[in-house]
């Protein structure tokens, strides 16, 4: 039976998540040895932001681009009740929780796409286009890359999943859905190699190109979340959840997800920026047809490995 923790705990946990992310971020940048650096860096960024004056450009929508930081912050934030960060602990745990998540990953980029839009500069129309087709273009993917775990366990609930793996997690036998799950989930959360809408250095910033204070930290903010969620969800699926020996199953499960945070980031860090249309043709061309590819492979494996049943 789940312990259902309150929506605050999930969001204070959310925070310290998205803290030791922006670290990883800055040592990746730094090196090693300026750890101190990375340490304090996020939250000094943090403060400044926080002084910094709050504008809104002339001729922008008002309400759009005021409120698309609080849609972006509230969607994450509803995404992570349905994370099991143990056992029995869990903010939210309906039989359909991946469907749940899954769904809920749009709205961000209506938050995205709202403030792009919202600014009046042709920065953000630009950049409103490319999160819209990007919205199209990772959605199939990283639906079919879950399917594999779904169809292993024959449920949609996030605790099932995780429970099905105590004696094999689905990374040993689905290497390929896990694989089309990490590339799309970077797509998803706009990090690098694929932030062209976002880019400084072609679109002046793309959607954030008008925002600074407050409300640039609260994008920050959730886009980091974000990523931290996909990579827990990536974990759950693939990783077999909280399971592990000796230590506590919520010590694993932050443990797989900080491990699997530094090793996407640490590998994105090598590729460069994506073009817009080679972003598209790595979505259609080469996702689409590998994830139904993996698809068959666990349907086909499903009917020889007794897993779940």
């Amino acid at each position: 039976m789940s312990v259902f923790i309150t929506p605050l705990f999930v969001v204070c946990v959310l925070l310290v998540g998205t803290y030791f992310i922006a670290v990883i971020e800055q040592l990746l940048r730094l090196g090693l040895r300026s750890i101190g650096i990375a340490l304090t860096l996020p939250l000094a960024n943090a403060i400044r932001l926080l002084y910094q004056e709050d504008l809104t450009p002339r001729g922008a929508d008002f309400f759009l681009f005021r409120s698309a930081p609080f849609i972006a912050l509230a969607v994450v934030s509803l995404v992570a009740l349905v994370i099991p960060l143990g056992p029995t602990l869990i903010a939210f745990n309906p039989s359909i929780g991946l469907f749940y998540f899954i769904v809920l990953l749009s709205p961000f980029v209506v938050a995205i796409t709202n403030a792009a839009w919202s600014q009046n500069s042709k920065e953000g129309l630009f950049a409103t286009f490319r999160a819209a087709a990007y919205l199209i273009s990772y959605e199939v993917p990283i639906g079919f890359a879950a399917i594999g775990p779904v169809m292993a366990t024959q449920s949609l609930s996030t605790q099932r999943i995780v429970e099905v793996q105590a004696g094999l997690w689905f990374v040993v036998w689905q290497p390929l859905g896990l694989a089309i799950y990490l590339i799309a989930a970077l797509f998803v959360s706009f990090r690098h190699p694929f932030d062209s809408a976002l880019a400084g250095s072609e679109l002046e910033g793309g959607a954030f190109a008008e925002y600074s204070g407050g409300r640039l930290l609260l994008f920050k903010i959730a886009l980091a979340a974000l990523f931290l969620l996909l990579m827990a969800m990536g974990v759950v699926l693939f990783f077999g959840g909280w399971q592990g020996p000796v230590l506590p199953g919520p010590l694993w499960f932050a443990l797989k997800t900080f491990a699997l945070s530094a090793l996407v980031l640490w590998l994105a860090h090598f590729f460069p920026r994506l073009r817009h249309d080679q972003m598209l043709t790595l979505s259609w061309k080469i996702l689409l047809p590998a994830s139904l590819l993996n698809i068959t492979l666990v349907g086909i494996l499903t009917l020889t490995i007794p897993v779940g049943r």
